[in-house]
């Protein structure tokens, strides 16, 4: 008899366990996701298609409108799927951060190469507009230590090209090389060649960039002219002239993004 309740005991204790670990049949895993950081008034992120995730292990050191690259699962019988805009998760790993840059009304001088200059070879056609953030992807070939600092600016004098009636918000994308004092003071003295293991390699580079403002202008111009979205174009410094006075620009297809803030 005895045997039978604590059979009937452990099978409550395991029905208990399974209602509050969810089935995990239905759980599902979402791999590295662009998200944006919120504090308060409760503490998640806020990922591409506009959607509110939370938690009780979002243990995240940063501040409200951070930016980051989160892994985490979620259980796909969740009624809250269904009508509701927010999703409670478990976060896989630490989120990584990812740079938040600002966006500069002075427009950068494109006839010019600027000090530093790191072309960008190509940008992929992932990106993603979250809160005011547009993340973007962007291949560079540099040394494997290689820091570098990122400037999105665009012309406020003219904002916009027009194409086939349409109008397409320009912003320009340039990147930098961070230099040490060391390298600094090395400028020019020989054998400052890159060692074997700084050799240059391929690499690609996860940026946000804060066009919030610049967004918002473009919206209430094309809601005016009865648009229900904003297509922008990302323009980058991808190759020197001849003599390597001047750099080459490329741009990327048009990134559309609604008025509900989410990109095409």
């Amino acid at each position: 008899m005895k045997n039978k309740e604590l059979y009937s005991i452990l099978i409550v204790c395991l029905m208990m366990l399974s209602s509050c670990l969810g089935d995990t049949n239905t759980r599902i895993t979402v791999g590295e996701q662009e998200a944006v950081y919120q504090v308060r008034p409760t503490k998640g992120f806020y990922v591409k298609d506009g959607r509110f995730l939370y938690g009780s292990n979002l243990s995240v050191s940063g501040d409200g409108g951070d930016c980051f690259l989160i892994e985490y699962s979620f259980d796909s019988s969740a009624p809250e799927l269904q009508g509701s805009d927010s999703l409670s998760i478990e976060l896989i790993g630490n989120p990584i951060s990812v740079p938040l840059w600002p966006l500069d009304s002075q427009w950068t001088d494109t006839t010019k190469v600027l000090k530093n200059e790191v072309l960008t070879e190509s940008l992929l056609k992932r990106n993603a507009y979250i809160r005011g953030r547009l993340f973007l992807w962007s291949n560079h070939t540099e040394t494997e230590s290689q820091q570098d600092s990122f400037m999105m600016s665009y012309d406020p004098e003219k904002m916009y090209t027009a194409e086939n009636g349409k109008r397409i918000y320009n912003l320009y994308l340039r990147a930098i090389k961070k230099v040490t004092e060391k390298e600094e003071g090395s400028e020019g003295e020989e054998g400052t060649e890159p060692t074997e293991e700084e050799k240059t390699v391929k690499v690609l580079i996860t940026n946000a960039f804060n066009i919030e403002e610049f967004y918002n202008k473009a919206k209430a111009f094309e809601e005016e002219n009865g648009e229900k979205e904003v297509a922008i174009a990302i323009n980058y410094a991808s190759a020197y002239n001849k003599d390597t006075t001047a750099c080459l620009w490329s741009v990327t297809d048009t990134i559309k993004i609604s008025f509900n803030g989410r990109s095409e």
